[in-house]
């Protein structure tokens, strides 16, 4: 968990869950505070850009991007462009080996291999909404009516995902996903019913048709959560 904010100040506070001891630890924090950041794991290394004022400080300026080394617990700015900084960013992918980040209008690509900066596809910027997650080289986003879509880097194409929403509870509004062992996995708030809130996660395996994709279900389970008062805004897998 990377920054964030308490309140109206922002956070540079790092936490690090370790799944085998079900136990968090607060690890060496950012040079500057940063919420809705853009973050990708390259080369073992988390890189994080923006989520802070890129004009607020020299020092800001000059952190807006960093990358975090858990070996040696240390933070490292990478310098950056100032004409591609964005201040907050609403998804983030490792695409190809390269950190794609998308904001409110445009988006950024850094390349860490040749430390280099260029902007996102006009064609991906277009359809990327919200949380995303990569399978096999293919991005997947899911839109405000519950669509699911996949993003061809190499073709610059977006194609929907199709057959899966009728194997599972309907898909009203963004979904969250991520990719666990090849598979997509979504997760997603099922409408409301009184007080209790229903979540419901699928596993999709997926394959290319023409001019589409297949979503084949493999599982899904719906969750009661009558406790759960807040909505769901993110999703990770975790690897043991």
């Amino acid at each position: 968990m990377i920054g964030g904010s308490q309140g109206e100040r922002l956070c540079r506070s790092v936490w690090a869950f370790d799944p085998r001891f079900n136990s968090w630890q607060s690890v060496a924090p950012m040079k500057v505070a940063r919420e809705f950041a853009a973050a990708g794991v390259l080369a073992g290394q988390i890189h994080v850009l923006g989520g802070c004022i890129p004009s607020s400080s020299v020092h800001a300026s000059a952190s807006w991007a960093e990358t975090y080394n858990p070996h040696t617990n240390e933070w490292t700015s990478i310098p950056s462009p100032p004409e591609k900084r964005y201040k907050w960013f609403h998804g983030s992918a490792v695409l190809q080996n390269k950190l794609f980040a998308v904001a409110d209008m445009g988006g950024i690509v850094y390349d860490p291999l040749h430390s280099t900066w260029d902007s996102i596809p006009c064609n991906l910027d277009a359809g990327w909404r919200g949380r995303a997650a990569v399978v096999n080289d293919i991005l997947f986003s899911c839109n405000n009516l519950g669509k699911l879509f996949g993003y061809n880097l190499q073709e610059d194409t977006w194609l929907e995902v199709q057959g899966w929403q009728k194997d599972v509870p309907k898909v009203a509004s963004c979904a969250m996903l991520t990719n666990v062992g090849g598979k997509l996995y979504v997760l997603w708030e099922i409408p409301k019913s009184g007080w209790e809130t229903k979540l419901a996660l699928a596993a999709l395996e997926i394959s290319k048709g023409p001019n589409q994709f297949k979503g084949n279900v493999l599982w899904s389970h719906t969750i009661s959560c009558s406790n759960l008062v807040s909505a769901t805004i993110h999703s990770a897998s975790l690897a043991l």
